[in-house]
């Protein structure tokens, strides 16, 4: 990543974390993925856990990413 300042509080505390939802981590899925009908655990879908970067200072959240972008194609 290339920005190590916050922009909103100048801090340079800036670190990784997965999103999560409740008890599991948030996942991406390709949209055609949801015209199949299959089960959100079926091997049929393709997803990939969504990460952040974020300011441990103020918790502004600098940009999200798919950790595994070539498993949705």
């Amino acid at each position: 990543m290339e920005c190590k300042v916050c922009p909103q509080c100048n801090s340079n505390n800036i670190y990784k974390g997965v999103m999560q939802a409740a008890h599991a981590p948030l996942h991406m899925f390709p949209e055609e993925a949801f015209n199949k009908n299959a089960p959100l655990n079926s091997h049929l879908r393709k997803n990939s856990k969504i990460s952040s970067y974020y300011c441990q200072g103020c918790g502004y959240i600098l940009g999200m990413f798919v950790d595994e972008p070539d498993k949705l194609m």
